[in-house]
């Protein structure tokens, strides 16, 4: 007997997986309390019913969207660089700055996943201590322990860590919420390759200690 769906399986699964998509881009959009099943439900191209049978409650198509969001990390764990055994300075230099180039590509790749991340982040109450048990608490130590990693190596300037990475989170992010306002005043577009690199070239030398 054959483990692979039949079509009407397949059908299902595609229809879902268009709801889910669609909620990811209402939730980062609107946020969850603006969101609706129905403003889903258009999104997908479905009826509201059906957004309904998949999912049950706008709480569980959040959360399913919100570990969706997050498989999307392992894109940017495959990118991260890793620092080579008794690297020179240059060696240093560089690394750092593949870490900040792969950080402000990966927010800019995927909005999505930034707009739920700073819209819950901002929201106390029972999401957001869902969200930081299952995923934030765990991102948030891996990046304390990657900022403690790089001042040891002298890579960063000594000081918190926490005040460290939200200095660098704010650097990485803000420029690519407001590029639309940017672009509008200035004409420069802050999310091209070209302005992307100026952005982290200009942290480091901020966040280069002194000697």
């Amino acid at each position: 007997m054959s483990d692979q769906p039949n079509a009407r399986e397949l059908k299902k699964q595609r229809t879902r997986q268009r709801i889910l998509d669609a909620a990811i881009t209402v939730f980062a959009e609107a946020g969850f309390e603006a969101a609706s099943m129905g403003s889903i439900a258009t999104r997908a191209g479905v009826k509201k019913a059906l957004v309904q049978y998949h999912f049950e409650t706008k709480l569980n198509l959040w959360q399913e969207a919100v570990d969706a969001l997050w498989l999307q990390l392992e894109v940017l764990d495959n990118r991260l660089p890793t620092l080579p055994e008794a690297p020179n300075a240059e060696q240093e230099r560089g690394y750092i700055r593949e870490v900040f180039r792969q950080l402000i590509r990966f927010a800019k790749d995927h909005p999505a996943w930034v707009g739920v991340m700073f819209r819950e982040a901002a929201t106390p109450g029972p999401r957001l201590d869902w969200l930081v048990e299952r995923h934030l608490r765990r991102n948030f130590n891996d990046g304390i322990k990657l900022i403690s990693m790089a001042q040891e190596h002298g890579l960063l300037p000594p000081g918190s860590p926490l005040h460290i990475i939200h200095i660098i989170s704010g650097a990485l992010t803000y420029p690519l919420l407001v590029a639309p306002l940017t672009q509008r005043v200035t004409g420069v577009d802050m999310t091209s390759d070209e302005e992307l690199d100026i952005t982290v070239d200009m942290l480091m030398g901020m966040l280069s200690p002194k000697s």
